[in-house]
């Protein structure tokens, strides 16, 4: 698709490619950490945590994280 969009050019459809990825994986790489350092709280932090997700259902969770399993590789170059 990115070389189609660029009438063949592979170095422009390489850029392009780059350019609709790394919002995407900066994102992945951001909540990674993020996740790792809620679901390994300690002290205080735990607390909070465990109040914060008390009575929140599995689907909440899995609603969370649609924008990562939810995504389509065929839409990631979309104009």
């Amino acid at each position: 698709r990115a070389v189609r969009g660029t009438n063949g050019d592979l170095a422009a459809a390489f850029e392009r490619y780059q350019r609709s990825r790394v919002t995407r994986t900066a994102r992945v790489l951001l909540m990674t950490r993020e996740m790792g350092r809620i679901y390994h709280a300690k002290g205080v932090e735990r607390l909070v945590r465990n109040d914060l997700w008390k009575g929140r259902t599995p689907e909440r969770f899995y609603d969370a994280l649609e924008w990562l399993y939810g995504w389509k590789p065929e839409r990631c170059l979309a104009d």
